[in-house]
């Protein structure tokens, strides 16, 4: 045994390290071995430290809790008036006369950015938390000003508890430079546009799923928001209403299914749930787990992927409340009322809010045709985007036109229009809108003469649009009242021919809103410093030839009809006081400019405007869009270069071929679009704006549903609405377009 137990310790004993190749491998051991430890002190230190710090040492507060908050003072408006945009007034309490005066404390040193100190963790999240939720969206850099709308909406609200993620690090620095709740993402994706149904677009998309889960993964339930949504009201107490749903969901669904706002039935309200807008319970975990996993198919978008789990071995909705069992009946879960917790088609095109007589709380900027741009624009028409002071001013001042519209136009857009899209339900539309747009050209030539900002008029339509053939002339499955002011992207290609500087137009034209002076963030200097243009009649005295600065008599400047560009800018921009008043209000725009003295510059504005029209869409037939146009009243060739030497005939998609079966309108009376100078329009216009201010006015003043008086309005705004009955809506079917066709409806040259 003695034996056995000194062969034991000898083989326990150390091994001589003697050759060169034995030195070398202790060498690479020790190596390894101590990059190791190194390795381990770089990963953890940080984030113990970091932890020992949050909770034991200085436990993370965003902002040292004041005695109260209150939003920045604002006069009747989304936007407010004066001070900094979203700006946040903190009152401390004030001391006891007894109390000693605090002595005065160094001013603080501002600590050098570093993107690491914004983690996203339990313990900045916390502090946070509103009535026990959090909302969160998040952003690159290229929608720095949607973030701060979006900010600056829900502060409005009321809603404090927030965060905004930021996609890159650039975006980082600016939420940290505005004090906004954010934290750091750095997903690597683009900082530009991330582009629908791009690869930037579906990989943004797997990043959010995994937000949703990382979040919830801290215990905290989540609401989250898209970046293009507006919030207009305070949700938390809606969301509060339902403690016992895992997962309440917005949807795509037109036509509510409810008539106050009580959530969808389901599955009633069967059209696609939209992740845009959503509130996650931490018993919802599993459910995110697994709509992870399925993204892993490259293919698979994150929004069917949704659907897909959520409906898996779905029941029905149940009064009163409307939840129902989704996952297997594994999680509870609502659809958010479409009305109130709006598409871009509820909210901008059918005000279902308002048909109700309820308080919208939020509008998502979807069902649009134009990009960011359209995003944008959408929320500036509805007064719901953070723009800053100098947005509302110009050194040379703004054009607005006073549209003159026919009453016969708008009560031939009020008729009804039943079934397919097919050609003779055009002719109305086409009228009414190209109407419009005679105008609007005249309005432009100003502009571009005098460097003026244009201000866009409201345009009014008796169509919707669709990327599918539309019915009743509405997208199928939708109603309302007609005529409507259609959104600007509805007509107008805001993304390529408006928004981006194209030197081939010539200098750039900067563009406003319909609401712009509607806002309450446009000063009454600017506002009221008007001057009207009106347009003489032939043999008129008085009028002002463009051979000299045109006097202004009574707030009122007379030029004589069809001027050249070089006679505008002698009679309005050259010595003339006219180009001392902000605001040029056009009437008899149709008449006010012939054209540019220049060939080449008279090139270049018919060129423009071929560029600044959209489309209608869609037919039955396909190709089934047709381009606006702006020289739609006279001979010319359009963008692709097709003739109009007759008169205009609409034509399928970029093709020279005309669509059969189209119905010219009647020919206006002389004395009908004499008679008529738009006094039903104006009324119909006041009566939107008041829908408008509504919005508005719910939001920063609190007012109550009883209060609104849009259920007053619901027998003056146009026709009654037509309803179709469930089996009818449910036989409809559309044929969408192949996405070459649509890639070909918004690419022209």
């Amino acid at each position: 045994m003695l034996q056995t137990g000194l062969a034991r310790v000898e083989r326990a004993s150390p091994v001589q390290v003697s050759s060169r190749t034995d030195k070398l491998m202790a060498r690479i051991a020790l190596v390894i071995v101590a990059s190791g430890v190194l390795y381990g002190c770089y990963a953890m230190g940080g984030p113990v430290y970091w932890k020992v710090y949050a909770t034991l040492i200085h436990p993370y507060q965003d902002h040292p809790p004041p005695a109260a908050v209150t939003a920045a003072p604002v006069s009747g408006g989304v936007n407010g008036t004066g001070g900094a945009a979203g700006a946040v007034v903190k009152s401390s309490p004030s001391p006891s006369a007894s109390s000693p005066s605090p002595s005065p404390s160094p001013s603080p040193v501002k600590k050098e950015f570093n993107p690491d100190d914004y983690p996203l963790t339990r313990e900045r999240v916390q502090p946070l938390l509103q009535d026990g939720l959090i909302m969160i969206t998040w952003a690159n850099h290229h929608y720095l000003d949607f973030a701060k709308s979006w900010v600056y909406n829900l502060r409005k609200s009321g809603v404090t508890g927030y965060m905004v993620g930021a996609m890159d690090d650039d975006m980082l620095r600016e939420m940290v430079a505005l004090d906004f709740h954010t934290w750091r993402m750095n997903t690597g994706i683009t900082k530009k546009d991330l582009g629908w149904g791009s690869q930037n677009f579906h990989l943004m998309g797997r990043f959010k799923i995994k937000l949703i889960r990382d979040v919830l993964s801290l215990d905290v339930s989540v609401v989250v928001s898209d970046i293009d949504t507006a919030w207009v009201k305070n949700p938390i107490p809606f969301f509060h209403r339902y403690p016992e749903a895992d997962i309440l969901t917005s949807t795509d669904q037109l036509a509510p299914t409810v008539s106050d706002d009580s959530l969808e039935r389901f599955p009633h309200a069967g059209s696609a749930f939209n992740i845009g807008i959503m509130l996650f319970r931490p018993n919802s975990k599993a459910f995110v787990d697994e709509w992870v996993k399925a993204l892993d198919d490259p293919k698979m978008w994150d929004q069917t992927a949704f659907n897909d789990l959520a409906r898996k071995g779905h029941t029905v909705s149940e009064a009163p409340k409307n939840l129902w069992k989704g996952y297997e009946g594994k999680l509870t879960v609502g659809v958010l009322p479409c009305a109130l917790f709006a598409s871009g088609h509820t909210f901008f095109v059918q005000r279902k809010y308002s048909e109700l007589g309820l308080e919208p709380y939020v509008a998502h900027a979807t069902f649009q045709y134009s990009g960011t741009p359209g995003k944008r624009h959408r929320f500036r028409e509805a007064m719901l985007f953070d723009d800053p002071p100098e947005y509302y001013d110009d050194a040379k001042g703004f054009v607005t036109i006073d549209m003159d519209i026919p009453q016969a136009l708008l009560d031939a857009a009020g008729r009804p229009l039943q079934g397919p899209m097919t050609a003779d339900k055009l002719g109305d539309h086409f009228a009414l809108v190209h109407h419009q747009l005679l105008r609007l050209r005249g309005a432009i030539a100003v502009a571009l003469v005098t460097g003026r900002v244009l201000v866009l008029p409201p345009i009014w339509c008796q169509l919707d649009k669709y990327w599918a053939p539309l019915y009743d002339g509405n997208i199928p499955g939708s109603h309302w009242r007609k005529p409507f002011i259609c959104p600007a992207d509805h007509v107008l290609d805001l993304e390529g021919g408006w928004h981006p500087h194209r030197p081939e137009f010539g200098k750039h034209l900067a563009y406003r809103e319909y609401s712009f002076f509607n806002n309450p963030r446009m000063s009454k200097a600017v506002n009221e410093s008007r001057v009207v243009l009106t347009v003489c009649q032939q043999g008129d005295k008085d009028c002002a030839q463009g051979d000299a600065p045109a006097p202004i008599k009574d707030g009122v400047v007379r030029l004589a009809p069809r001027l050249r560009d070089d006679q505008l800018y002698r009679a309005l921009v050259e010595g003339s006081e006219v180009a001392g008043r902000k605001v040029l209000v056009v009437r008899g725009a149709a008449e006010v400019f012939k054209d540019f003295v220049s060939p080449d510059e008279q090139s270049r504005f018919e060129n423009r405007l071929k560029h600044y029209t959209s489309v209608f869409c869609c037919l039955q037939e396909n190709p089934g869009w047709i381009w606006y146009d702006f020289f739609a009243d006279r001979p010319h060739a359009d963008r692709f270069n097709r003739k109009f030497t007759d008169k205009w005939l609409p034509k399928h998609g970029d093709t020279d071929r005309n669509v059969a079966g189209y119905k010219e309108p009647q020919p206006l009376a002389a004395a009908a679009g004499a008679a008529a100078t738009a006094t039903t329009r104006r009324a119909l216009l006041a009566e939107e704006e008041e829908v408008a201010d509504v919005v508005v006015m719910s939001r920063d003043q609190h007012v109550g549903a009883g209060g609104l008086r849009v259920t007053e309005l619901q027998g003056q705004l146009g026709l009654g609405r037509r309803l179709q009955g469930e089996e009818r809506e449910q036989l409809q079917e559309v044929r969408f377009l192949q996405a070459l066709e649509l890639d070909a409806m918004f690419s022209g040259p």
